[in-house]
């Protein structure tokens, strides 16, 4: 059951093995199941990136925009452009 709660059709929701990890505040596990989850377009660095910033922590120099504790499918894959230099 719980496999199936971490593939839903909403995406940008963070899925329960994110929220497993970032209760037992695993980042890099974390930003692992945000990459996975995020699609081929994000890789793990920009994950771990997206995760940083959702934690409050300013990694890039750039502030976190949100004040949200978990990233989003959507925070890992504007953490990609920013990490690409697009």
């Amino acid at each position: 059951m719980a496999e199936k709660d971490d593939q839903s059709t909403d995406k940008d929701k963070p899925g329960l093995r994110q929220r497993l990890h970032w209760a037992t505040d695993d980042r890099e596990a974390e930003a692992k199941a945000l990459a996975d989850r995020a699609g081929a377009e994000v890789d793990e660095e920009a994950a771990h990136l997206a995760v940083s910033r959702a934690h409050g922590e300013v990694r890039d120099g750039k502030e976190p925009e949100k004040e949200d504790d978990l990233a989003t499918a959507d925070d890992a894959k504007a953490a990609a452009r920013d990490t690409s230099g697009s």
